[in-house]
C-alpha cells in the first residue's frame, strides 16, 4: 500500500482533498524558502539542498514538487509577477495606467538580481523562458493600456518594443544606474506629448 511521505500513512486511507491540500502547502513552503534564498543568496548561490533544508523537507522529496532548480526559480518569478498584478488590481485600480506601470516596475527593483538570473537561464530552461515571456506580455499590455488613454497615431508595437528593451537593458548586469521605471516613464510621456502636439 503506497504511503505519502509527508504524512506517513497509507495514501488510500487519507481523503484525496487532504492529500492535495498537504501537497500544495508543502509546495508553497518550498516556494517561500526558495524566494528568500534567491533574494538573499542569489540564484547561483542557492542549491536545491539549501531550499530543502530551509523548508524542512527531505532533500530527495523536493524533486516531487519541482523537477529542477530552474523550475522552482520559474515558479518564484511567476509568483512575484502574480503578486504585482494583484497589487495593481487592488491598490492601483484607480490610478492612471502610466503611474500603475511605473509603480509596478519600481516595486520590482528589489528583485533586480533575479531578473538578471532569469536572463542567464533563458537558454537552459523552457520554464524560465515561459515565465519571462509571461512577464513581457504583461508589460506590453500595460504599455498598450497607457497608449489607449491617448488615442493618437503611434506605432504601438514599436513603443512596446522600446519599453521592453529599456526595461531589459536597465536590468542587465553592469547597466547604468538610472532605474528602468524612470526611463519608461520618460519614453511614454514623450510619446504622448509628441502625439498630442
Amino acid at each position: 500500500m503506497p504511503t505519502e511521505p509527508w504524512q506517513g500513512v497509507p495514501a488510500d486511507t487519507v481523503p484525496r482533498k487532504r492529500r492535495l491540500a498537504a501537497r500544495d502547502a508543502r509546495a508553497a513552503e518550498l516556494l517561500a524558502a526558495a524566494t528568500e534564498l534567491f533574494l538573499t543568496r542569489s540564484y547561483a548561490g542557492t542549491k536545491m539542498a539549501d531550499i530543502s533544508a530551509a523548508a524542512g523537507v527531505a532533500r530527495g522529496n523536493v524533486y516531487r514538487y519541482y523537477s529542477s532548480k530552474d523550475d522552482i526559480f520559474a515558479a518564484v518569478m511567476d509568483r512575484m509577477l502574480s503578486r504585482e498584478m494583484q497589487t495593481l488590481d487592488s491598490e492601483l485600480r484607480d490610478r492612471d495606467p502610466l503611474t500603475a506601470l511605473t509603480r509596478s516596475l519600481a516595486d520590482m527593483r528589489t528583485s533586480r538580481s533575479l531578473h538578471r538570473a532569469l536572463h542567464e537561464r533563458l537558454d537552459h530552461s523552457s520554464a524560465v523562458r515561459e515565465t519571462h515571456e509571461r512577464f513581457l506580455r504583461w508589460m506590453r499590455s500595460m504599455v498598450y493600456e497607457v497608449l489607449d488613454r491617448h488615442p493618437q497615431p503611434v506605432d504601438r508595437e514599436m513603443i512596446a518594443d522600446l519599453a521592453v528593451a529599456l526595461f531589459e537593458g536597465a536590468n542587465a548586469p553592469r547597466s547604468p544606474q538610472r532605474p528602468a521605471h524612470e526611463l519608461i516613464r520618460f519614453l511614454l510621456e514623450g510619446v504622448i506629448a509628441r502625439a498630442g502636439a
